[in-house]
């Protein structure tokens, strides 16, 4: 995949968090000696692949714009006293199909921050565009996201999770399930 491009898309991500008090608030530091462990970065497999058709009833291989499907994630994180600096690099590759008109793909990507007890406590969505160039039937996008997760004394960064995947419509979803069975 040649067509790579790299966006920093999670400062205005921290900006909205912060302004609806979906990010936690710092109120300590972590204690001497308390391990300094990552937040697990996983890919939600129900999400992990899409298929995007042409507009009407037809669901066939003939009626198919594009296919899109994350390959990979990387991450990082590092500690700032009471806060983590999570670094995350998701590619994400296109195929066209035979109903494409177009020169590229609108592949809708989101990332959700969920707490220990399993709640979402912030999440985006984001468009990654791959191109097709040169009549290129496959394209591949890297998307680079930086998150800050403050803190609450006691806590450290593996009391959460960010899960990455694509957003899916309702029909989508349902269509990733059936091909699971």
């Amino acid at each position: 995949m040649k067509n790579y491009t790299s966006i920093k898309k999670f400062a205005a991500f921290i900006a909205v968090a912060v302004g609806t008090g979906l990010v936690l608030t710092a109120c300590g530091k972590l204690a001497p000696g308390q391990a300094k462990i990552c937040p697990r970065v996983s890919l939600l497999k129900e999400a992990e692949a899409m298929t995007r058709y042409r507009e009407g009833t037809g669901r066939d291989l003939t009626d198919v714009l594009y296919e899109a499907k994350v390959l990979d994630i990387k991450s990082s994180c590092k500690y700032l006293n009471e806060r983590v600096r999570m670094e995350a690099i998701i590619d994400i590759a296109a195929k066209v199909g035979p109903a494409s008109e177009g020169f590229s793909a609108q592949v809708p990507f989101f990332v959700a921050i969920i707490d220990s007890k399993k709640n979402i406590i912030a999440k985006r969505t984001f468009v990654s565009v791959a191109e097709f160039i040169n009549g290129r039937r496959r394209a591949g996008v890297r998307e680079e996201i930086e998150q800050t997760l403050y803190l609450k004394k006691g806590e450290i960064g593996s009391d959460y999770e960010v899960v990455v995947g694509l957003q899916l419509t309702k029909s989508q979803l349902q269509h990733n399930r059936r091909r699971r069975r």
